[in-house]
């Protein structure tokens, strides 16, 4: 694999999303998008080191997967915009997360062949 190239991808998708921070149709299917692309690096990065990224890749995919969908289900605009915001704030913190613990907790030799 790439050097680094996990973490750039992260650091990406985390530029992405933050541009996506205000609710159009448009910017949900682009954090949806995002979202997907960000599971699949969990997914990987949890089949590397699973005693550091298992939570994130259960309990923190389901709960993305959630906000996304109530934000889609909901009707009134004021509360798809408020549900969106919440989906926003937990993928955004999420990836910021996910790229402080590939910087900070994985052994020295790691991140270079993330």
């Amino acid at each position: 694999m790439e050097d680094d190239s996990i973490l750039r991808k992260l650091e990406t998708l985390l530029f992405e999303a933050e541009s996506a921070g205000v609710f159009t149709d448009t910017n949900f299917k682009i954090l949806d998008n995002i979202m997907r692309q960000y599971w699949l690096i969990v997914k990987e990065l949890n089949e590397i080191t699973p005693n550091i990224f298992n939570n994130i890749a259960t309990n923190g995919i389901i709960d993305l997967i959630n906000r996304s969908n109530l934000t889609e289900s909901t009707e009134d605009i004021n509360d798809k915009k408020g549900h969106y915001k919440d989906y926003w704030d937990y993928l955004t913190h999420s990836i910021a997360i996910t790229i402080s613990y590939i910087k900070n907790y994985l052994p020295e030799n790691s991140p270079s062949s993330i």
